[in-house]
């Protein structure tokens, strides 16, 4: 059987079904999908109803894909009577062939038949509902398209394969053993159907966060036949994000996605507040930009749902799903009330390398026309280095003290350093660990090539004195790794025979033997050289390290050049990068790390008000 598009007309479908009004914000269309074979048309019965529903129902997940309408439904509306041909895209099409019973009915949700999707004002009110919907849902169904290379079935086996593996302790320590070992291009052909899975459209769609999220249970359908439980890939996906970086890397499988979609919109049980992560509504914001949306407002409106909105100003709790405002309106609006009334500034922190000149060079998006203290969520993430949970205190116990203005933000701070030099700027996998010994052979670490730089010496020593007294080897290991709070997140900081244990055990790893002290060798006994690899290679990647001209190192965004003037702002957790303008006003490059300013050190300097445009 040709499943996919096997009911496709040659032509566009006309519309010709007449949508009725939904009598109350909480009333939602519940589809009921007749019965019939795949190769029959699709019929269905739409009913109003309100939440929660008498009925159970199951929600559909899906990627909506081509806006081309290429097939269609027949639906009667139960309310009027009146029936008519409502257009699909293939991609909706070929879920409900998949999931339409052969004997009976079903009843569904899916936002394209059960949203009038030209009626801009019922759009605004059903996405207001959307979480209430899959939690409300007996069962999310997750379509992740129809398997056209045949991969499903291999992909499953696989997935069950490892389940089993990890829960048998004598079979997962023998395999870990394997597999923590430079692994053979042999095995490629066998995690490829995994590989292919976890690169499917469906999870980088940022609606699905609040799909999936919920504590409904889900499950994958992947072509005609194969079914995943959402609950057993989350469960692989875990161990291997966890245990396995080498192996995920060396065959393309994404699993960081999987964990992190895995129970999102769930509320802790336990008091939280906005020192949570998952506690602070910007926080989710950010964490989602490197999902994709047709319309760059989703990446408001898709979250308004979730539960750290309890916890947010004032005027977070308030916004309301508006697709009549622009997109500069939109983000505009949400930075205004995330500064305003705020106890951090994350806000700020979330402004990631998009001072006005690069705007328009760093993407191939329209630019905004925003202030530069409003974040872009469209541009991929930088980690964050001011995150909720994280340790550091530059502006010690203050809180923000702030007015927006006519799109000005003036807030008071403190005026720290001038950025004296700016090397180059920190791509992909600067500090991942290669193990091919070929590769290594003529490459140059990042972090000797800055040591050179900064000492005018090859050996690599504790010799060096860094302008707090500790050694400059310690202060540049902290610098590239966010002073390394992000290595041993239950204690929140970790010793200094820790880190450094681990980053003498990189450099050991990296080739560096030969240039490295005695002392320094010595220092790597009991070291994991992949907890600094991965710590130094998220937070630098896309960062620019800096020297400023007190001789303080620091990790700012690309954008990082001559001049700029290093700042503490009242309820920052971290420093910031400001650009002074013509008329007395700056733009904000965003947040950075500064070693020897990130607990308070620079709060004794005079107070300043900074007019941020």
């Amino acid at each position: 059987m040709d499943f996919k598009g096997s009911q496709a007309p040659q032509s566009p479908p006309e519309n010709t079904f007449p949508y009725a009004s939904l009598p109350a914000t909480s009333t939602i269309r519940v589809l009921t999908l007749h019965s019939g074979a795949p190769s029959e048309p699709l019929v269905g019965t739409l009913t109003h109803e309100l939440l929660p529903t008498s009925q159970p129902y199951e929600a559909i997940s899906y990627v909506w894909g081509s806006d081309t309408r290429c097939s269609a439904l027949h639906l009667t509306d139960a309310q009027t009577g009146k029936s008519g041909t409502l257009p699909l895209t293939q991609s909706i099409h070929d879920a409900l062939v998949r999931l339409r019973p052969r004997d009976e009915t079903r009843r569904l949700w899916a936002d394209q038949v059960c949203i009038n999707q030209d009626d801009i004002t019922e759009r605004g009110q059903q996405v207001r509902l959307m979480d209430v919907i899959y939690q409300s849902a007996s069962h999310v169904l997750v379509w992740l398209g129809s398997d056209e290379h045949g991969h499903a079935q291999e992909a499953k086996d696989m997935i069950l394969h490892l389940d089993q593996v990890f829960r048998d302790e004598t079979r997962h320590a023998t395999f870990k053993r394997k597999h923590s070992l430079e692994l053979g291009h042999r095995d490629a052909a066998r995690w490829v159907p995994l590989s292919k899975l976890t690169q499917q459209p469906w999870f980088t769609r940022i609606w699905i966060v609040q799909e999936i999220g919920t504590s409904t249970p889900s499950t994958l359908h992947w072509g005609p036949h194969v079914t995943i439980p959402w609950a057993l890939l989350s469960r692989v996906a875990d161990v291997l994000n966890t245990s396995y970086h080498l192996l995920r890397t060396r065959f393309s499988i994404f699993t960081p996605n999987i964990r992190y979609l895995d129970a999102r919109f769930v509320e802790p049980a336990t008091p939280y507040g906005e020192d949570y992560n998952r506690g602070s509504f910007i926080y989710e914001l950010h964490r989602a930009r490197h999902l994709r949306t047709k319309d760059p407002r989703d990446h408001v409106y898709a979250f308004l749902g979730h539960f750290s909105r309890k916890v947010g100003t004032a005027g977070l709790k308030a916004i309301e799903v508006d697709y009549n405002r622009t997109i500069d309106h939109v983000f505009t609006d949400v930075a205004r009330r995330g500064l305003e009334g705020a106890k951090t500034l994350i806000v700020l922190s979330a402004v990631h390398g998009v001072l006005a000149r690069n705007r328009t060079n760093r993407s191939r998006r329209k630019p905004l026309n925003v202030p530069s203290w409003v974040p872009d969520w469209r541009v991929l993430p930088l980690h964050l280095i001011g995150s909720p949970e994280c340790p550091h205190r530059a502006a010690g116990n203050t809180l923000p003290s702030l007015e927006i203005d006519d799109h000005v933000l003036k807030i008071k701070g403190r005026r720290v350093d001038v950025v004296a030099r700016a090397w180059w700027t920190f791509f992909g996998q600067a500090f991942q660990i290669r193990d091919d010994a070929e590769a290594l052979k003529d490459r140059k670490d990042p972090f000797e090539i800055l040591w050179k730089d900064l000492t005018g010496r090859d050996t690599l020593d504790t010799e060096d004195q860094y302008l707090t007294g500790e050694s400059k080897l310690f202060a540049l290991m902290q610098t590239l790794a966010n002073g390394c709070v992000g290595i041993n997140r239950t204690k929140g900081t970790v010793t200094l025979e820790e880190n450094l244990a681990h980053v003498a055990a990189y450099l050991i790893k990296a080739g560096l033997e030969a240039k490295m002290s005695e002392q320094l060798v010595g220092m790597a006994a009991g070291g994991d050289p992949y907890r600094w690899s991965h710590e130094a290679t998220l937070v630098t990647r896309y960062r620019r390290f800096g020297l400023t001209e007190k001789g303080y190192y620091l990790l700012a965004p690309d954008t990082l050049r001559q001049g700029d003037e290093i700042v503490i702002l009242d309820g920052g957790k971290t420093p910031f990068v400001l650009r002074p303008g013509q008329d007395g006003t700056y733009e904000l490059g965003g947040e950075c790390y500064v070693h020897g300013l990130m607990n308070g050190e620079g709060t004794g300097a005079d107070e300043v008000i900074f007019s941020i445009v």
